[in-house]
């Protein structure tokens, strides 16, 4: 199986995770927090975007293989990202 594949379920399974767990996330953390959401789980949260990246690259998690959200935020179910 191709890496575009693997990154593909990565990608399946913390948003799965995401949507079960945004009741609790809404609950248990900070209006804004940053947390990132690798394996299915929560893996690290932080007060800014740059201080999360700087914990999961300390635990050894790449970022772009991370669902990275902020608490309490509400993103829509689809988004269109157009590329130039």
């Amino acid at each position: 199986m191709t890496k575009e594949y693997h990154m593909d379920q990565k990608r399946k399974l913390n948003q799965d995770a995401f949507k079960r767990m945004r009741d609790q996330i809404r609950s248990q953390y900070p209006h804004g927090r940053y947390l990132a959401i690798a394996d299915g789980a929560v893996a690290a949260e932080a007060a800014t975007f740059d201080a999360l990246c700087a914990t999961l690259d300390s635990l050894g998690k790449n970022p772009r293989e991370t669902l990275i959200v902020q608490a309490g935020v509400e993103y829509p179910e689809r988004a269109t990202i157009f590329l130039a």
